[in-house]
């Protein structure tokens, strides 16, 4: 047993001594780094995606935007209408019911707004005010059977209600001026905003 195990200890020593030589020799060459598509370690990574941008921070005066609005009821339970998320709209589009007027870091001053849309960024700021006000426009037919959220519709609408504006006058609180037909002319008149919208003499605007 003893010679068994002297054996093995022979064996060992004679592989150490052939392996340890080759431990010190050295490869000539050039490192070759890694390719493009590996990391190297120690390098954080992340998933996250980018942000995606906001396309209502780009809107200028003048744009249009669709504002979807469904009726509601305010805090003692009256019929209200809520205000759903604008979104950017070719001004010729009958769902482009809001035009802008101001956009920008500081809340609304123009008279003449009817929404405001601030989002707030993670810390609770708001990144833009954005003022809009319905987008009354001449030659443009509406559906005013509510009047307080009127709509546009196709000039070959029927109905009571469905009227063509042939002003629209700011800065005013009178309809004196507006344009008159062989029925005379018929307006609407917004004291708080200055704003007067003009229809044809025969229309029959709000209810």
């Amino acid at each position: 047993m003893a010679f068994a195990a002297l054996g093995w200890l022979l064996v060992f020593a004679t592989a150490t001594a052939t392996l340890a030589p080759m431990s010190r020799e050295t490869i000539a060459g050039t490192a070759i780094g890694a390719p493009p598509e590996l990391v190297q370690a120690g390098q954080p990574t992340t998933s996250a995606k980018p942000t995606a941008p906001d396309p209502m921070a780009s809107l200028k005066p003048g744009d249009c935007v669709e504002v979807p609005i469904e009726r509601a009821r305010d805090a003692a339970g009256a019929p209200t209408w809520k205000a759903g998320t604008p979104e950017p709209s070719d001004c010729a589009a009958v769902d482009a019911n809001y035009r802008v007027l101001q956009i920008g870091p500081d809340p609304c001053t123009d008279p003449l707004y009817t929404l405001e849309s601030a989002p707030k960024d993670k810390s609770g700021k708001a990144r833009y005010h954005l003022c809009l006000t319905f987008d009354w426009r001449a030659g443009v037919c509406y559906d005013t059977t509510a009047m307080d959220a009127p709509s546009k519709v196709d000039c070959a609408t029927r109905g009571e209600h469905i009227v063509q504006a042939t002003a629209v006058l700011t800065n005013a609180t009178s309809g004196a001026s507006c344009p008159r037909d062989g029925r005379g002319a018929v307006w609407v008149t917004w004291r708080k905003l200055e704003l007067v919208v003009c229809f044809r003499g025969g229309d029959n605007p709000g209810t």
